[in-house]
């Protein structure tokens, strides 16, 4: 467990580790992180696979509230989501964010997928399917009941996947929290420093803790934070600044997370593996 004895000391913005990932994209930005530097949401739920609105509806609210781009990111087909998208649903659902991007210059829809893992490590879509989504999110599946030690070993398989872009649930969840968490914090996010795996801080107002000691040992070590309401509805996309607010209080730079990136750095980033 790492103290926030430090909580109001100015950090060094983005830590060293974060500098050299970051490598020849920009480093300004340098303070700590408000909700008016985030860019845009990389995870969100559309009525292609369980979401309440249509992508177009989710893109509209997303340019209303002032963001630059979506990331869409719905449920792949699975047995934790036998409504998700198989592969001919993603390759329509592809052709319809070309479209939105092609109307509308000023502003980039991303596709992404949440996928599950399962405990042996499998993920549901093959990797010439996963290799056609600009980003993939991998969450894990159902552990309840599994000790912190098999659910640590399941995070670092996820984190060690090349397809993993950004490492979901639980983590996300935990990222807030009080310890002890039931994982091994402190492996999970060297693993992710190690593999340069963006870790989800979740932005969910009912799941949001008070603690800041796993987004600060997380920024020391250079992982970057990917804030998102992993949002189902248009309405629940605004629910960004609320982690935000919080990774500010936790002092969080403005470089340590991924969706302040502008669109042509997050697709640098995105493409390099970086």
């Amino acid at each position: 467990m790492h103290s926030d004895a430090n909580h109001n000391q100015v950090p060094i913005c983005p830590s060293p580790a974060t500098r050299h990932r970051l490598g020849g994209l920009s480093q300004e930005g340098n303070g700590l992180v408000r909700p008016c530097d985030v860019r845009g949401i990389l995870h969100c739920h559309t009525l292609y696979a369980g979401g309440a609105h249509s992508l177009r509806a989710m893109v509209d609210t997303a340019r209303e509230i002032g963001l630059d781009y979506l990331g869409v990111s719905d449920h792949a087909l699975s047995a934790a989501h036998p409504d998700g998208l198989d592969v001919d649903a993603l390759a329509r659902q592809r052709e319809e964010i070309e479209a939105i991007n092609e109307e509308l210059p000023d502003f980039s829809v991303l596709q992404g997928v949440e996928v599950y893992m399962g405990a042996d490590g499998s993920l549901p879509l093959p990797e010439e399917t996963l290799a056609t989504c600009e980003y993939v999110i991998v969450s894990l599946a159902d552990g309840n009941g599994a000790a912190p030690a098999d659910r640590t070993a399941h995070a670092i398989r996820a984190i060690m996947n090349p397809f993993t872009t950004i490492l979901s649930r639980p983590v996300s969840e935990y990222m807030f929290a009080g310890p002890p968490a039931p994982i091994d914090f402190e492996a999970v996010l060297r693993a992710a420093a190690e593999c340069r795996t963006a870790v989800e801080v979740s932005a969910i107002p009912e799941q949001l803790g008070q603690e800041s000691g796993y987004c600060r040992r997380a920024q020391e070590l250079g992982v970057l934070l990917s804030i998102n309401p992993n949002a189902h509805r248009a309405a629940r996309l605004v629910d960004y600044r609320h982690g935000v607010e919080l990774a500010r209080n936790a002092g969080l730079c403005c470089r340590q997370i991924l969706n302040t990136f502008t669109g042509s750095e997050l697709r640098a980033f995105l493409t390099r593996g970086a």
